[in-house]
């Protein structure tokens, strides 16, 4: 009975031991708070070595902590597996079927990666190397913003894929949503970036998304930029509209292209009688402000000096007006005044969204009546 008890006993701290058993801090010493880094890679960076087999080793400041190494490394291309491991201030990254010959490739560090400190690197770091392969002098430079807000795209998931082999170049946007990459094979590469939702590395039909083209020789530096936004099939549709003083706005269910080019003859507008009402013009969100040079100078207000209108002149050069970003709203100013409780009835036609579908629709309108004059 005894060595029953003694038995369990020995078994209860084993199994406490084991699962208790987890990366601490190193106690006894100053709590260290800096940035980690990068002090040694293995090649060497921008390297040629035919035959290479690996790992790649990356020596850090501190010693690692194993928490996240596996989401915190990307090698480009990815030809195979990639098997991530650490001993003490060592990250060894390896292919699991081995590093092709004639190959440039990239490991990129995200970071993601800390010491046990919980201290991270501040900026992605990534070392190239080849495996027979020359190393081009070749630079991408891009942004990834919200299509929707303009807002920045921060850590989201950016490929460059070359064609036709379909190798898969990637990286990640920083805190402004920016990104790089360099020494690229030479060739025709399809960039896109993405919001890896469900973190698998791949793009799925759900996941907002955009891309473009970029082609690439040596000495080149190509600069892009990526709107991202989800995917629709289904073309814009109008769902309301109000009266917004002297204007119609016009509500739909997509967000729509800024950029496209709109005519008055895009709308119709009818009273109940069917008689068209014109219209003057029509945009995207507000309407801008009518241009000064549209109204009449004033013959008593002399022309300003010469000096002084140059000088203005490239001071409104110096700062490009602001992207317009997409709306919902579409709105429309008529040729005539409106009559109040009279119902128009509102057509719309060829309106494009931001995903390059084209739509449009009815419905109706009524000005308010104006408020009685009190006596």
């Amino acid at each position: 009975m005894r060595d029953w008890k003694l038995a369990a006993l020995g078994f209860l701290a084993l199994a406490t031991g084991v699962g208790c058993a987890h990366v601490e801090a190193p106690t006894g010493g100053p709590e260290i708070r800096e940035p980690l880094r990068v002090t040694a890679v293995q090649p060497d960076s921008l390297a040629v070595v035919p035959q290479f087999r690996g790992p790649v080793v990356l020596q850090f400041s501190r010693r690692l902590s194993e928490r996240g190494l596996d989401d915190a490394v990307l090698v480009s291309p990815r030809t195979s597996g990639v098997s991530v491991g650490h001993r003490g201030r060592e990250l060894r990254v390896a292919l699991r079927e081995g590093w092709e010959p004639g190959r440039v490739y990239q490991v990129t560090v995200l970071p993601e990666i800390q010491d046990l400190w919980n201290n991270r690197l501040e900026q992605a770091v990534t070392h190239v190397f080849s495996t027979g392969a020359p190393i081009p002098d070749t630079r991408v430079d891009g942004t990834a913003v919200d299509r929707i807000t303009g807002r920045p795209e921060v850590a989201i998931r950016v490929e460059a894929i070359l064609t036709p082999d379909s190798l898969v170049y990637a990286t990640r946007t920083d805190s402004a949503g920016a990104f790089t990459f360099a020494q690229l094979p030479e060739g025709t590469y399809r960039i896109r970036a993405y919001r890896d939702l469900n973190r698998d590395r791949a793009l799925d039909p759900f996941e907002p998304r955009d891309t473009t083209a970029a082609q690439l020789a040596s000495g080149d530096a190509a600069a892009v930029r990526l709107s991202v936004v989800a995917p629709d099939t289904t073309p814009p549709v109008v769902v309301s509209a109000r009266i917004e003083r002297e204007t119609i706005e016009l509500q739909f269910d997509d967000y729509l292209d800024p950029q496209q080019v709109l005519s008055p003859g895009q709308v119709q507008i009818r009273d109940a009688a069917g008689n068209p009402i014109p219209v003057r013009r029509l945009a995207v969100g507000p309407l801008a402000p009518v241009a000064a040079d549209t109204v009449a100078p004033d013959p008593e207000q002399p022309p300003p000096p010469p000096d002084v209108a140059v000088a203005d002149t490239a001071l409104a050069g110096a700062a490009p007006p602001a992207e317009r970003l997409p709306s919902q709203t579409l709105t429309v100013e008529p040729g005539t005044p409106l009559t109040p409780g009279t119902e128009y009835r509102i057509r719309v036609e060829n309106v494009r969204n931001v995903f390059g579908l084209t739509g449009g629709g009815e419905a109706s309108v009524t000005p308010p009546a104006a408020p009685p004059v009190e006596p």
